[in-house]
């Protein structure tokens, strides 16, 4: 038992296995290690750009050369160097001497971090990239090629890629971009799309201004446009209240006059109650002069029809028997 409990170093060592190399007394130098680890550490979180670590890792380490070491083998040494925090507790748990080239790490590296479902999920994202409404062309860009950076995967032509940019894009930037074109952008050679799209984000503040420019004039013509409108419908309505207004005062001045003597439908040239004070009065005298008892047989029509408080000439008698 008491053997069985003593420690050995046998299946003690690294997951990296031992390699055959040309110099002697090798040894990886501080200066090398510091390098890697100040210039790329992965700490293997949620979010981490495995596909960027090693696009960067192989950046630091081509400037790093040792004679009679291949570069496989250095950067294969150095690797374990770049991971931190659970990327270091992820390598350790590998078997030891497993590991024994730089492309079998970096392939179980990408396993791990940079699985085929987010190669997958990356993928629809570039295809189905759209601009955000309050994004810049030059904020838009650079996502985009965030995107295209983080899945090398993706099987897209540079002109696919183009092309997709160019169809996410707000129709205020599709204007801008056309218009910059001289034409339709799509109608381009390839080789200028780049340029086009490089000048543009090169120089995005004018664009922008100039974009946002558009959109505001668009905006407030539409707005105008739509102000215009409501204001043509109550002026209609206004005019149509006009138009029965007149109608009826067109109406009233066709109607005649009321008699000022007794309010009835007639001039008061036509009024009867003045007809009758006329034929009394020559009744009146015709009586006085002759002792008639004539009496006009219209009288009694026009006074009935005349007002009850109308009052014949003086003298004349109304009730004669």
């Amino acid at each position: 038992m008491e053997e069985l409990s003593q420690q050995t170093s046998n299946g003690r060592g690294g997951p990296i296995a031992p390699i055959a190399i040309q110099a002697t007394n090798f040894g990886l130098k501080n200066d090398m290690i510091q390098q890697v680890q100040n210039s790329c550490q992965f700490p293997g979180l949620q979010g981490d750009d495995a596909n960027k670590h090693l696009d960067k890792f192989l950046h630091v380490t081509q400037s790093i050369k040792v004679n009679g070491f291949t570069d496989d083998a250095l950067r294969l040494y150095l690797f374990p160097h770049s991971l931190t925090h659970h990327a270091t507790a992820w390598f350790d748990r590998f078997l030891r001497n497993s590991i024994t080239t730089f492309e079998q790490m970096a392939k179980m590296f990408l396993e791990k971090y940079f699985p085929p479902y987010m190669v997958t999920k990356l993928r629809n994202e570039i295809t189905n990239f759209r601009q955000r409404p309050d994004e810049s062309l030059f904020e838009a860009c650079e996502r985009y090629k965030i995107l295209i950076d983080r899945g090398p995967n993706h099987n897209m032509l540079p002109v696919t890629q183009i092309d997709t940019f160019y169809n996410g894009l707000t129709l205020r930037h599709h204007d801008t971009i056309n218009a910059t074109a001289g034409g339709t952008f799509m109608k381009r050679r390839p080789e200028e799309y780049y340029d086009l799209i490089k000048n543009m984000t090169a120089h995005h503040n004018d664009w922008d201004t100039f974009a946002q420019r558009s959109e505001s004039s668009s905006s407030i013509t539409s707005s105008s446009d739509s102000e215009i409108i409501a204001l043509k419908a109550k002026m209609a309505k206004i005019n149509k209240k006009l138009m029965k207004v007149l109608q009826i005062n067109q109406q009233v001045k066709a109607v005649t006059h009321s008699c000022e003597t007794c309010g009835g439908p007639h001039s008061y040239n036509d009024c009867p109650v003045t007809v009758g004070q006329t034929q009394n009065v020559y009744a009146a005298g015709a009586y006085n002069q002759g002792g008639n008892s004539y009496q006009p047989q219209g009288n009694r029509n026009l006074l009935s029809y005349c007002s009850d408080n109308y009052l014949g000439p003086s003298g004349f008698n109304q009730n004669q028997n």
